[in-house]
């Protein structure tokens, strides 16, 4: 009979986790798949414990703990080993495994002790390090086996692993696997969180699905397949509608905004062409890629190489992109979160952009006044003398875009423009998404969640692993044949 090992019943976080329900047993892998990159690190935080549920229930070995404890208890038992090490990189591997966690204190001199019981750890699971070697000269994979090493140790009990299958060879991942099945028979249980694609049914025992912040669907890993799995995650999300635009007429378009090329470490030849009043939906498969191509618009992540063309205008890109400089705006979100200023007033907040273009923007009236009139459809006149913080959040999500529809970029980058649950939020963002195209404004739409991606119609663009790929090849991954008829 299976033993419980931990439940989550009924948890809720925010606006991104509705209804979740989580259940692991000892010695056991679960593979869990989202369909939203939020949803899945809250889920991530509370599980590590360094967030608290809203509300929701936690049972260890099935016993109820007490909501108070929760978050220490969960710290105190999970483990997550994700791409971004915890190791300290300028010490050895023995100071890492054992001098750098609680309760060593009173032995930090015995060496001897220290390096007698590393090696007899090392080889219990038939692994070859030298003790002393510095963190930083590890691979990646090494340092994954490390942080295993150093959380069964510490008396984790559950592991999470995320974000890992793109950075592992085939090889390494035979290794991965021979390692978690060691730890298996030691009682530990584990969590993989991975893109669908990279399920490994063969050391698989349950399938978990988590939907629009719910639970949809956990199986038995030898009831399903990849094409049913596909089929239950996909079913209802991606489908023709009537504003899907797969295949855009030929004819002659003036490109008002292209990127020809552009590449970073992990980027590869990506090129982004939109025109005037037009949509472009970037649909990135991998999370790597998802944010990358977001730190590379937002400047923060260096160039290798890349031209951007505007009209007529064409000139090799910099070291980064440099925002508004390079005719990009950038809505990210909710524009709940956007770079509006809740003191001042919604007038002051469209003038602040726009100042950018005109000087003395704020001593002249007439100004003013345009801005009344362009957004008079949008906004009610008594809206301009109030402070950001007393309007509404669709009202906020309007002066957000407004801004932007005065500014008139060369592109607006809308990132994950419908990941507010709120119904009448999505509307409102897709209602002023149609605004700004019929003002020829450009407007790229990056996500990585299925359900966005088919809010509002567009041309589309596929990403996965840094690289673009072809419509028939994205449909192959994320579509069953039928799905779209």
């Amino acid at each position: 009979m299976k033993r419980e090992r931990l439940r989550i019943e009924n948890a809720k976080k925010g606006r991104f986790l509705k209804w979740i329900q989580l259940q692991i047993f000892e010695k056991e892998v679960v593979h869990c798949v989202f369909d939203n990159v939020q949803e899945k690190e809250m889920l991530l935080a509370i599980l590590v414990g360094n967030e608290k549920m809203d509300f929701g229930k936690l049972y260890y070995e099935e016993a109820l703990v007490p909501t108070q404890e929760v978050k220490d208890f969960l710290e105190e038992r999970v483990a997550i080993i994700a791409r971004e090490s915890i190791l300290i990189a300028s010490i050895s591997i023995l100071e890492n495994i054992f001098l750098m966690r609680a309760h060593v204190a009173g032995h930090r001199v015995q060496t001897k002790y220290y390096e007698k019981r590393t090696k007899a750890l090392l080889e219990e699971f038939h692994l070859a390090f030298h003790l002393y070697t510095p963190v930083d000269e590890l691979t990646f994979f090494e340092k994954v086996q490390i942080e295993m090493l150093k959380a069964y140790l510490s008396g984790k009990q559950v592991f999470v692993l995320t974000e890992l299958s793109n950075r592992l060879g085939d090889r390494e991942r035979r290794a991965l696997w021979k390692l978690i099945e060691q730890f298996k028979a030691k009682g530990i249980s584990c969590i993989i969180v991975e893109p669908l694609e990279d399920i490994h049914f063969g050391h698989t025992d349950r399938v978990m699905i988590f939907k629009r912040g719910r639970t949809s669907v956990v199986k038995e890993v030898a009831a399903c397949d990849y094409m049913m799995l596909h089929t239950i995650l996909y079913q209802n999300t991606i489908r023709v509608g009537e504003e899907r635009e797969i295949l855009l007429p030929e004819r002659e378009v003036e490109k008002k905004f292209e990127i020809e090329n552009l590449s970073t470490q992990y980027l590869k030849d990506i090129s982004l062409h939109v025109a005037k009043g037009e949509i472009l939906k970037v649909f990135c498969m991998d999370e790597h890629s998802y944010e990358e191509l977001i730190g590379v618009l937002k400047g923060e992540i260096p160039l290798v190489s890349g031209h951007l063309r505007i009209g007529q205008k064409e000139h090799k890109l910099g070291k980064a992109f440099r925002g508004i400089k390079d005719g990009v705006g950038i809505l990210e979100g909710s524009p709940v979160v956007d770079t509006l200023f809740g003191e001042l007033t919604v007038m002051d907040n469209l003038q602040m952009l726009l100042s950018q273009k005109a000087t003395g923007i704020f001593a002249v009236p007439k100004y003013k006044k345009s801005i009344r009139l362009l957004l008079k459809d949008m906004l009610p006149e008594e809206i301009y003398t109030k402070k950001v913080k007393e309007l509404s959040e669709i009202q906020i999500q309007k002066v957000a875009y407004g801004k932007w529809l005065i500014f008139s970029p060369d592109v607006l980058v809308c990132i994950q423009p419908f990941a507010d649950g709120d119904i009448q939020g999505r509307e409102t963002a897709r209602e002023m998404i149609y605004l700004l195209e019929s003002r020829k404004i450009p407007v790229i739409i990056i996500t990585s969640n299925t359900l966005e991606f088919n809010y509002c119609k567009g041309k589309e663009v596929y990403i996965k692993h840094g690289k673009l790929v072809e419509r028939e090849r994205a449909y192959q991954i994320l579509h069953v044949k039928g799905l779209l008829s």
